[in-house]
């Protein structure tokens, strides 16, 4: 026994407290990899709604009923919009499509529209040369009647023409 290795016990706890830390820095590492790919990082980084939305135009709503409204969008958190001076697009065959102010429908619903930012596809800001924004100004300006929406039945959402020059999300 005098050729024998004495290893001291201190050096052998300090060695297995390492080996416990650096396993522990390993799975903690791991975990919030994990956890920032689930969220995509990109997200981390992308400006939120509130920032992109330009409180001086009007924006497009598209919702995923298939519903599009036309108004003034604020961001409430990442939960809810509210659309003020709110329109939609109503087709028909005898009228064509008309805008119609949101307000005289059925239910008789008061502004602003409040909308879960789960059931929002997407949101486009809207140039002032727009159709829609141009059909807006000629209706505030008294140029344009005022539309009174379609009879529907009670459980229909209003119908909408999208605007062809819109592509359709994909999924």
């Amino acid at each position: 026994m005098k050729d024998a290795i004495v290893v001291p016990i201190s050096a052998l706890r300090r060695i297995f407290i390492g080996l416990i830390l650096v396993i522990l820095l390993i799975v903690l590492v791991l975990v919030v990899r994990t956890q920032l790919f689930r969220a995509g990082i990109a997200t981390l980084f992308a400006p939120s709604a509130a920032e992109v939305i330009d409180h001086s135009a009007y924006q497009a709503v598209f919702l995923a009923n298939g519903s599009t409204y036309f108004g003034r969008l604020q961001a409430q958190g990442d939960a809810w919009f509210l659309l003020t001076d709110v329109f939609y697009l109503s087709s028909t065959e005898q009228t064509g499509t008309q805008l119609i102010k949101r307000g005289n429908e059925a239910q008789g619903p008061k502004e602003p529209m409040i909308i879960p930012a789960a059931q929002v596809l997407f949101i486009e800001n809207l140039r002032e040369d727009s159709d829609v924004v141009t059909l807006i100004k000629k209706f505030k300006s008294g140029q344009l009647p005022v539309a009174t929406p379609p009879p529907a039945s009670p459980t229909a959402a209003p119908s909408t023409a999208r605007p062809s020059a819109t592509p359709s999300p994909t999924r």
